[in-house]
């Protein structure tokens, strides 16, 4: 089984990436226990959007902890950029986890093989840099450190159309992997 986590707040653009991916998941677990005549030989997915903590007043981290013990391992959708060159045009994949916010200055708990003593494949498209980062890469000199322009996020003028299309794509490529045999055209029927 694999359990689907999509991290980030569909209210703000740049963060939405994980939302819209969850929107383009087949999740099968329940189709699996209901109906295995047709969907036995499919894995398992359970797919689910944490939210933030803000909006929900439970950590990212509690979330997944407590689906984690019922359903392994986690595939994890969030990361922010080092390079304004990345933005919407990398797809960054990792084994280590993640830390939801990292990128941004507001880290929350950790999501790795410690934390959910189950793998963690961290998933995401840089959609934003900060202002510090992008100052230093265009001017060609190491950080000045300015709390300013630590707290400033920049992000692609195009930002509402990158972060729907790799939304998409992204939440496309997770159900054909997971799925062996699913064509795109199938999954498109599917989540229609």
């Amino acid at each position: 089984p694999a359990l689907f986590i999509c991290l980030g707040n569909r209210n703000i653009t740049p963060d939405a990436v994980g939302p819209i991916a969850i929107d383009q998941t087949l999740a099968t677990r329940h189709l699996i226990t209901q109906a295995p005549e047709y969907f036995g030989q499919w894995r398992p997915v359970a797919a689910v959007h944490t939210g933030v903590v803000g909006s929900t007043g439970v950590e990212s981290a509690e979330l997944i902890q407590a689906l984690a013990r019922e359903i392994k391992p986690a595939v994890v959708i969030a990361l922010a950029a080092r390079s304004a060159a990345r933005l919407g045009k990398t797809i960054q994949i990792a084994d280590t986890g993640i830390i939801p916010g990292s990128g941004v200055g507001n880290a929350r708990a950790a999501l790795n093989q410690d934390t959910l003593g189950i793998p963690v494949i961290a998933m995401g498209v840089p959609t934003v840099v900060d202002a510090g980062t992008l100052v230093a890469e265009l001017t060609g000199r190491e950080r000045t450190g300015q709390e300013e322009l630590e707290r400033m996020m920049v992000t692609p003028r195009e930002v509402d159309t990158v972060v729907t299309d790799i939304g998409r794509v992204t939440g496309c490529a997770i159900s054909l992997a997971l799925q062996e045999g699913l064509a795109l055209a199938d999954l498109e029927l599917l989540l229609s």
